[in-house]
């Protein structure tokens, strides 16, 4: 849908420059054009407000509605070359050719769009969204899963910190958010200190309940009280709420709220939790900066999680494959590389290590050797496992996000990006919109920008002199999720020399390509 989206910005973009030519417009034409515009800003505005909602049949029409604001698209960009070219009498034949054709052909085009979308608005049999629970399986394997659970190198000091955290003296109920992208071990984290052994003689009731994207209040809540271990069944949402609290109240509690995904999953749920100077903790995990500033205490700061460094990696692998035992010599050269190229995201190397393990004789150098050829997040067993987690953090992206997202694919791999040339290209692009707040466009990009880096979707680069980025990168694993999904809704195509034909450009006539092999066009 995000491609399609991207296209109908365009589209709006025009019609409005087009309107600001008015006295090239007679008042006809200007008449079309004008409600030609209303009909795309209600398009526009219906898609970033219920595509979630309507995710199922808008995913269905996405490829005729890109079309047909990419038909609108180049017939608005014929019309404005034509007026460019038109005399200071305001006459010319050229740009009057075909106008009124044209035009109805676009409005036909957008108008099928708009009474589609206006079906959709006007529906009242459609569920409520926040009424609906969706489940995202991921598979693992045994051996990852108890691999995950066991292992917290490189989180060492990490761990030290949120354990002196929880057991600090302040009666005072203290939120300690944890932060960061997905897969770099937020939740093995909370679940180390969680099973701390002290932790079961310092606080009188400990609970673990997760969010997760979507969720059901009542059903999150009788999760609650199944942890605090009260056996009680009850339906009534306000009565589970309430023997929550009289199962908390008077007592030193420490509930983890894993993976929390909206500041209102926080809000619906914080005055459940009693704070009567009983010095309990509440440790909540997220992938999103602006949620962990929300639900944390006034006086506490996020606890950001960052990815490990080459020699971390290495000992996470490690560990994970031989425990206690030590790597043989002549795997330490091949376990390094592979250690490298996960590039410090623990849920990568876990994955990793339960392949070496299932593959029946870790002590083989030529499995790790194939291991290290088929290390890119590419791999099909990897990426299956990796990307459902991964995906996670852009399919709940807001639309409006998704283009300028999808773009960082077309950057080369490891490449600092220039903040101010990516904000540019965003607004020549036209995936930029102003509103009421901001009527530059660069002030919405660097919004915008600054919205990936909170959902741990952009990594922070180098800073200026005023804390402002200078530039931003992307961890390799959700870049190459970046190009999978752009090319998957059409958005931008890869260009190689040795999977593309000249007659595949006629036949497809892509919007956008990234070209990383110049020695095909040099014959």
């Amino acid at each position: 849908m995000a491609a399609a989206y991207a296209a109908l910005l365009a589209v709006a973009r025009s019609l409005r420059e087009i309107l600001d030519l008015e006295k090239y417009l007679d008042p006809l034409h200007k008449e079309k054009f004008f409600s030609l515009k209303e009909k795309v800003d209600f398009i526009v505005s219906f898609l970033e407000d219920f595509s979630d909602k309507y995710q199922e049949t808008l995913g269905r029409e996405g490829n005729g509605i890109k079309k047909a604001a990419y038909e609108a698209q180049d017939f608005m960009d014929s019309y404005q070359c034509s007026v460019s070219t038109i005399d200071d009498d305001g006459s010319s034949e050229e740009a009057d050719l075909n106008l009124d054709r044209d035009l109805t052909m676009a409005s036909e085009r957008i108008g099928f769009i708009w009474e589609e979308t206006m079906k959709m608005n006007n529906s009242d049999t459609t569920k409520d969204l926040r009424s609906v629970s969706y489940y995202f399986p991921v598979d693992r394997s045994s051996t990852v899963q108890a691999t995950a659970k066991k292992m917290v190198v490189g989180f060492d000091d990490d761990l030290l910190v949120i354990k002196e955290r929880l057991y600090q003296d302040s009666a005072k109920l203290q939120i300690i958010p944890v932060v960061g992208m997905g897969g770099i071990g937020k939740t093995t984290l909370a679940r180390k200190a969680y099973d701390d052994s002290i932790l079961s003689h310092y606080f009188d009731k400990c609970a673990w309940i997760t969010v997760s994207q979507e969720y059901q209040r009542r059903e999150v809540l009788s999760g609650l009280l199944k942890s605090l271990e009260n056996k009680q069944s009850i339906e009534n949402e306000a009565e589970l709420a309430k023997l929550v609290y009289q199962n908390l109240i008077d007592r030193r509690y420490l509930v983890v709220i894993d993976d929390i995904w909206s500041t209102k999953a926080w809000d619906d749920f914080k005055m459940t939790f009693p704070d009567d100077g009983s010095g309990s903790r509440i440790l909540l995990t997220t992938r999103l900066l602006d949620v962990a500033s929300h639900t944390r205490s006034s006086d506490a700061p996020v606890h950001q999680m960052n990815c490990l460094n080459n020699d971390q990696s290495w000992k996470l692998l490690q560990e994970s494959v031989f425990e206690q035992q030590s790597c043989p010599l002549q795997l330490v050269k091949i376990g390094n590389k592979i250690a490298e190229n996960c590039r410090g995201l623990p849920l990568i190397i876990v994955v990793v290590a339960g392949q070496i393990l299932s593959s029946g004789n870790v002590m083989r150098e030529e499995v790790w050797e194939n291991i290290s050829e088929n290390i890119s997040s590419r791999e099909p067993t990897i990426a299956l496992q990796c990307s459902k987690i991964l995906c996670f953090s852009y399919d709940r992206l807001p639309l409006r996000l998704k283009p300028c997202f999808l773009y960082i694919s077309a950057f080369p791999e490891d490449s600092e990006i220039d903040v101010s040339k990516l904000i540019k290209l965003w607004v020549a692009e036209g995936f930029l919109k102003s509103n009421h707040q901001s009527k530059c466009l660069e002030d919405v990009g660097e919004r915008y920008l600054e919205d990936l880096v909170n959902r741990s979707l952009l990594l922070v680069g180098k800073k200026g002199i005023d804390g402002k980025l200078k530039t931003v990168g992307i961890h390799d694993m959700l870049r190459e999720i970046c190009i999978t999904k752009a090319e998957e809704e059409g958005f931008l195509h890869d260009v190689s020399s040795k999977t593309n034909s000249g007659t595949e450009f006629v036949e497809n006539p892509y919007r956008r390509l990234r070209i990383h092999c110049m020695e095909y066009f040099q014959e």
